[in-house]
């Protein structure tokens, strides 16, 4: 395959269309309204403006086949946004920024942007935290094992013997897929019983340099707190694996719109 970038992106959505218009003929979503979301849903790196999104976006789930980590979903009749449209639950699956955004290449329609396909242009939202005096960093409470199964619990690529006995073994033979998330617990595992927690910093994704995103500091009254930094994006990384839900992202929103110019420690 060509290295010409525009050329790349050209070959993946002819590789794609046919599949693409057959998914959403089977489907049967692509006549489906148009359903304002009753708030606003967290979209796949290099989603358009919402508004622009709505109107592109033809519903094919390209995304989501190519997503390393099963981030991506498709919002259901009974869901908040458009009736099959792309979206990422954080608190279920964050999104792992993987470096060549297979899901941005994939999208044959331009809902997500093919010229913001490398970590500088995405942006997705921004993290607060929401519930301070929740964090394990803060009360030093030690990270709890049902914290860590949790993430085991909802990652679809285990076997039913790896979930339920938590501890996963990379084999020569796993697809990339099943690899990298198989990496992300083991990584996840050395914070079991960890104090102070510090897993929302350690597990950033985002790159070259996750403390320009997060970082822990010195809170008001002792312990340790996440401070949300200019650079995060919103992948919703940290609000799946923070133990005690005390981070949220707020979509569509960015760094200046919350914190300001200057930011603000979190007390």
């Amino acid at each position: 395959m060509s290295n010409d970038p525009k050329k790349r992106r050209q070959f993946i959505q002819q590789m794609t269309g046919l599949g693409v218009l057959g998914l959403v003929a089977a489907g049967g979503i692509f006549g489906a309204p148009y359903l304002e979301a009753e708030g606003p849903r967290l979209r796949p790196p290099g989603a358009v403006p919402e508004k622009e999104f709505l109107g592109l976006c033809i519903k094919c789930g390209q995304c989501l086949q190519v997503c390393p980590y099963d981030a991506i979903r498709l919002e259901d009749i009974d869901g908040r946004a458009s009736v099959g449209m792309a979206y990422i639950e954080p608190r279920e699956r964050g999104c792992y920024l993987c470096e060549a955004f297979p899901c941005i290449l994939a999208c044959p329609s331009g809902a997500l942007d093919h010229e913001h396909d490398s970590i500088e242009f995405v942006h997705m939202g921004i993290a607060v935290v929401h519930n301070p005096q929740g964090c394990l960093a803060k009360t030093g409470t030690p990270v709890p094992d049902e914290a860590i199964d949790r993430i085991y619990d909802h990652t679809k690529v285990l076997s039913a013997k790896e979930r339920e006995e938590h501890k996963v073994q990379i084999n020569d033979d796993d697809p990339e897929k099943v690899v990298l998330q198989k990496q992300l617990l083991q990584k996840l595992e050395k914070h079991r019983g960890e104090k102070p927690c510090t897993i929302c910093a350690d597990m950033c994704p985002f790159h070259p340099d996750p403390s320009k995103a997060i970082g822990m500091v010195d809170a008001k009254g002792g312990g340790l707190l996440p401070e949300i930094r200019e650079a995060c994006n919103g992948c919703g990384a940290c609000v799946e694996l923070c133990p005690t839900d005390v981070i949220k992202v707020i979509p569509r929103k960015t760094y200046a719109d919350i914190y300001g110019k200057k930011g603000a420690k979190n007390a």
